[in-house]
């Protein structure tokens, strides 16, 4: 446990029981918003993990730059 582990339960210890049931609800609050964090993390893993079972490979080899020099050559022909 660490130095500021053991301060902060030494505090609740020297509390009346009324101020801890704030700490509590304090304490549930902030696990909560972790909680949500890696749920969500966790949640947007799976849908990532499902798309790409449905990704495939390409049959054919694509030559980009081949591609965007005609496009641009059709596009802009008239121009020049």
């Amino acid at each position: 446990m660490t130095m500021l582990q053991e301060q902060a339960i030494e505090m609740i210890k020297r509390m009346p029981d009324e101020k801890v049931s704030y700490v509590v609800n304090i304490l549930e609050g902030i696990e909560g918003l972790y909680s949500d964090q890696t749920a969500k993390e966790t949640k947007a893993q799976k849908a990532y993990q499902n798309l790409q079972r449905f990704r495939k490979s390409g049959l054919t080899e694509r030559d980009y730059k081949k591609e965007l020099a005609e496009a641009l050559e059709a596009k802009y022909e008239g121009i020049g």
